[in-house]
């Protein structure tokens, strides 16, 4: 009984560093983005933070919209205007430097509500995320984040070996480098 509590008290749960090496952000990052209203601390909001896997999510797209040369105030500016839960990981797409989300009928800019095209494709910081996010994007080694196994821990692929206890052990030069990326 007391086991099952603990497992489900900590599913998918990240500190601000565990999100931020997942994100491609260092932890102190992952903070003020979250003062700052581009992410929430859904789980904890008083100290320390505690983020939900859909929490990591939402600041994987900021890391990825920061890249793709998006400004914070106007990452700010959508996250307060489409409003409702994690509206950054879910169904948000960067065309020609424009964010758009989906709508029934197609692609909406965020601000104006025009109709756009599909150009450059969907952002899907949650499929990316559960790939091993920004680390594995960036080295092409995947890991699996899976919230509901090992805690939400990065693993290696197919297993529930955490990346950390396999590094270790020194298991291979392709997981000491997303190791490395995401540290």
């Amino acid at each position: 009984m007391y086991w099952e509590l603990m497992k489900d008290a900590t599913l998918g749960h990240y500190l601000a560093h565990e999100a931020g090496r997942l994100a491609g952000a260092d932890g102190d990052r992952i903070g003020q983005w979250a003062r700052w209203g581009h992410i929430r601390a859904s789980v904890s909001a008083g100290d320390p933070h505690v983020y939900a896997f859909a929490d990591v999510a939402d600041a994987l797209a900021v890391r990825i919209l920061l890249d793709a040369g998006v400004a914070l105030p106007l990452i700010r500016a959508a996250v307060v205007h489409l409003g409702g839960e994690h509206p950054l990981a879910n169904g948000l797409h960067v065309v020609d430097g424009r964010m758009a989300v989906e709508r029934v009928d197609g692609l909406e800019d965020v601000f104006t509500e025009q109709r756009v095209f599909e150009l450059d494709g969907k952002l899907d910081p949650v499929a990316l995320l559960r790939a091993g996010g920004w680390p594995s994007l960036v080295t092409g080694v995947p890991v699996d984040v899976d919230p509901e196994r090992a805690a939400g821990r990065p693993c290696l692929p197919g297993t529930r070996t955490p990346v950390a206890d396999a590094i270790a052990l020194g298991t291979s030069a392709d997981i000491e480098r997303w190791w490395a990326c995401a540290a």
